[in-house]
């Protein structure tokens, strides 16, 4: 059994550490990451010690109180705990030396510890398979072994950029990325997001009646303490004019495209094709890059897939991975 303690800010530097270090773990478990909006959640994250006192593992976590239920065992009911709602993906962050013994033994201690904390329900999400420096689900065995079922199953397009099995990119995208180089683009990595922000905000509004989920002070604020993580990049036209932006999550072998958009102009000069495929050809060769992810394509937990944007991203030659969300009910 392990030793569980909730997280408290005296704990920051060495849970980032320990991400740094981990098997499984990116920049945005770290704690600065993870905090940009904790107004908006309650973190309830924890860590696990073994029988040393040593830090063997990580959770981010928040929690979610059932005000309607009634109190457990005399205690206050907290409902539901979440790994984490304001994060794309976080589990158990592990390192190599944690095999499926040790993470069996985690998960005995998590539910005990839901338990001994009136918790009723557990959601975890896992990290993406395409995040892992080593081997590293066990813990999908382990949700398996608590009879955890999967509520929520996004699937994401991304590109392995070094496999001989990678599908070329289509005959129509690779016209419209010839066409775009005609218009003599300029690619440029910028630090200010300010270039960008209003091209994105313009066109999530248009071509879906939506806002990004970051504000521009927040990502800024972001990208200046991940600034090798959190890259920007700009395509302008002759007469120096943005028409079309990518803004990246960049990871040790991962670079996500977190937000992709255009100008009307841009669209119809397809600038997407063009930017995309210069940065897929720039990550394939920087020598340790191993994945270019293009994102998810679903709405309502994955129930619903956007088709055609899935066909898009597939046309650069990617394919499936699989973002998975589980549930345990405790009681």
């Amino acid at each position: 059994m392990y030793k569980i303690k909730r997280y408290t800010s005296d704990d920051k530097s060495r849970w980032d550490e320990f991400v740094e270090a981990s098997k499984n773990g990116t920049f945005i478990l770290k704690r600065d990451f993870m905090e940009y909006h904790s107004d908006r959640f309650t973190d309830h994250s924890l860590l696990f010690f073994d029988d040393k006192d040593k830090l063997v593992a990580l959770l981010p976590a928040n929690e979610v109180q059932d005000s309607q239920s009634p109190s457990l065992r005399g205690g206050i009911r907290r409902g539901q705990l979440h790994s984490h709602q304001g994060l794309t993906y976080g589990g158990l962050v592990l390192s190599s030396k944690q095999g499926i013994n040790e993470v069996m033994g985690m998960f005995d201690s998590i539910i005990d510890y839901l338990k001994a904390n009136n918790f009723t329900t557990f959601h975890y999400k896992q990290v993406p398979t395409i995040y892992h420096r080593c081997p590293s689900q066990e813990d999908e065995y382990a949700l398996w072994r608590h009879n955890a079922v999967i509520e929520v199953c996004n699937i994401a397009s991304t590109m392995p950029l070094h496999s001989p099995q990678t599908p070329a990119p289509k005959r129509d995208r690779m016209q419209r990325f010839k066409k775009a180089c005609t218009m003599r683009y300029r690619l440029d990595e910028t630090y200010d997001l300010s270039v960008f922000w209003p091209i994105l905000e313009t066109s999530l509004a248009l071509h879906h009646d939506a806002k990004p989920v970051h504000t521009l002070e927040e990502m800024a604020r972001l990208k200046a303490l991940f600034p090798d993580n959190i890259k920007c990049y700009i395509a302008y036209n002759t007469a120096g004019e943005a028409e079309g932006g990518v803004l990246l999550f960049v990871t040790d072998q991962v670079a996500h495209s977190q937000y992709g958009h255009a100008t009307e102009v841009g669209y119809s000069n397809h600038v997407m094709d063009y930017i995309y495929q210069t940065l897929i050809e720039k990550y394939r060769n920087d020598g340790h890059t191993l994945y270019f992810d293009l994102g998810t394509s679903n709405e309502d937990g994955g129930h619903v897939l956007n088709a055609s944007l899935a066909h898009q991203k597939e046309g650069f030659g990617a394919r499936g991975i699989a973002y998975k969300q589980w549930r345990i009910n405790i009681e």
